[in-house]
C-alpha cells in the first residue's frame, strides 16, 4: 500500500467520521413540534385525516376550516407506531431516518458490487458518494422536518426498487417498493418504464408481447396501481377530488400579508405551482450556481448570509458525469429519459427545494437512476481520480452544512 493511498483513505475516513459526528449532534438537538408527520399520524390515531390545530410547517392546506398535512402518507405510516407510543411530541425522527440512511447504503453496496464487477475500491467510493457527497446527507440531517423526512424514505424505497429490478429480477417486489416510493415522493412513479427494462434479460426485446411479458407487467404494476388508488382515495377523502393533493390550499393568506409572506408563498399565490416563469431560476440553481456566502461591512469580511437555495448538484458532485461513460445501451437511454422527464418537471416547479444548505435536493428524485450508470461508467483504473472527486464533494457538502448551520443558527 502506497503512502498516497494511505493518505487518501485516511482523509476519506476522517471526512466520513465528521459526517457521523454532525448527525450525532443533530440527534441531541432534535426538538418536538417540528415534523408534521407526527400530527398526521396523531390524526389517524384519533380517527381523522386533518390535524388538530396548526401544522408544524408552512406547507399546510386549509380546506373547509380544517388543516391538513399535504404530503403523501407512507412516511406517516412509518412514524405511526412511534407517535402511538410517545404521542404527538415524538421527536426522534432523525434516528428513524438514519435507519433509512443505513439501509440505503447497504442496498447501494449490493448494487455497486454487481455493477462494478466486484471492485472493492469503486464500490466503496460509490457508496460514499451517495451517502456523503449527495443531497441525501442533508435531507437525513434535516429529517426533523416533514419535507426532508419524506425524501429520505422515498430515496430508500426507489433504491430498493432498483435493487429488486437489477439484482434480484423480482418484478413483484420491484413494484412494491416503487409503490412505496410513490407514496413518499410522487415523481418516482415515473420510474416504472425504466424498471421494466431493467427487469428484462440482456437481449430480450422490450416490446415483445407474450405470456412472460404479460405476467411480468402484471407483477410489476400490481402494487403501483394499488398505491395510486390509495393516493387518489386519500386525496378524495380530504379534498373532494382524487387529483387534488392539497397544494391548491396552501398559503391561503399570502395575498393579504404580502409584506411578510416569503417568495415561495407569493409564487404559489400569484403564479401557481408550475410555470415556465420558474425555469430560469431553477435551471441556474440546478446546473450553474455554486455555494454562495454573503459578506458585509466596508471590507466585506463579515459573513452575514448563505444562499439557502442550494447549489448545482453537478458542481458539488461532478463525479455524476461518469454516468455518461457507461455503455449507451437500451437501459442507458431509458434511464436518461427517466431522469430528464423528472428533472424537466421540477425545473417548472415553484420551488427548487428551498431551503437547502446542500446541492439541489430535488435531484434525489432521479439520482438513484443516474447512479446506476455512474457505477457502470467508472472503471477500476478510475479509482484514484474518483477518490479525489469524492473527497472534494464530501468537503463541499460538509462545508455547506456547517456554514449554513452557523448562519441559520439563532444568535446566543
Amino acid at each position: 500500500m502506497t503512502a498516497r493511498r494511505v493518505i487518501i483513505i485516511g482523509l476519506l475516513t476522517l471526512a466520513a467520521l465528521a459526517f457521523v459526528g454532525v448527525l450525532g449532534l443533530a440527534i441531541l438537538r432534535e426538538a418536538p413540534g417540528t415534523n408534521s408527520y407526527a400530527l398526521m399520524a396523531d390524526g389517524w390515531l384519533h380517527g381523522r385525516l386533518d390535524v388538530a390545530g396548526k401544522c408544524f410547517d408552512s406547507d399546510c392546506a386549509t380546506f373547509n376550516g380544517l388543516n391538513y398535512v399535504i404530503f403523501p402518507p407512507v412516511p406517516g405510516v412509518i412514524a405511526l407506531p412511534f407517535v402511538a407510543l410517545f404521542g404527538v411530541d415524538f421527536h426522534h425522527f432523525l434516528p428513524l431516518t438514519i435507519l433509512a440512511f443505513a439501509l440505503t447504503g447497504y442496498l447501494w453496496f449490493r448494487i455497486a458490487v454487481a455493477q462494478t464487477a466486484g471492485s472493492r475500491d469503486i464500490t466503496t467510493l460509490i457508496v460514499m458518494l451517495i451517502l456523503f457527497a449527495s443531497p441525501l446527507f442533508f435531507v437525513t440531517l434535516r429529517s426533523d422536518h416533514v419535507w426532508f423526512y419524506a425524501q429520505s424514505w422515498g430515496f430508500l424505497f426507489s433504491t430498493a426498487a432498483l435493487y429488486f429490478a437489477i439484482i434480484r429480477k423480482n418484478a413483484l417486489l420491484t413494484g412494491l417498493f416503487i409503490g412505496l416510493a410513490f407514496l413518499s415522493r410522487q415523481m418516482t412513479i415515473l420510474y416504472v418504464p425504466f424498471l421494466y427494462v431493467m427487469l428484462l434479460d440482456e437481449g430480450t426485446p422490450w416490446l415483445r408481447i407474450d405470456g412472460k411479458a404479460i405476467l411480468r407487467v402484471a407483477k410489476l404494476m400490481a402494487f403501483p396501481i394499488i398505491a395510486v388508488a390509495i393516493y387518489f382515495a386519500y386525496n378524495d377523502m380530504r379534498f373532494g377530488s382524487p387529483l387534488e393533493t392539497g397544494y391548491a390550499y396552501i398559503f391561503p393568506f399570502a395575498g393579504e400579508h404580502r409584506s411578510t409572506a416569503g417568495f415561495i408563498a407569493l409564487r404559489v399565490h400569484d403564479i401557481g405551482l408550475f410555470s415556465r416563469a420558474y425555469l430560469l431560476f431553477n435551471f441556474i440553481y440546478m446546473f450553474i450556481a455554486g455555494p454562495h456566502v454573503e459578506f458585509a461591512n466596508t471590507y466585506l469580511t463579515q459573513m452575514t448570509g448563505f444562499d439557502a437555495n442550494g447549489a448545482s448538484i453537478f458542481l458539488v458532485t461532478p463525479a455524476l458525469l461518469f454516468a455518461f461513460l457507461a455503455r449507451w445501451d437500451r437501459a442507458f437511454w431509458f434511464g436518461l429519459a427517466t431522469c430528464a422527464v423528472i428533472l424537466g418537471l421540477t425545473l417548472l416547479y415553484h420551488s427548487n427545494g428551498y431551503s437547502q444548505y446542500s446541492a439541489q435536493r430535488y435531484a434525489l428524485d432521479w439520482l438513484p437512476v443516474l447512479m446506476i450508470f455512474v457505477a457502470r461508467g467508472v472503471k477500476s483504473e478510475f479509482a484514484p481520480p474518483l477518490s479525489l472527486m469524492t473527497l472534494y464533494s464530501m468537503g463541499v457538502t460538509l462545508s455547506m452544512v456547517v456554514i449554513g448551520g452557523l448562519v441559520a443558527a439563532p444568535p446566543t
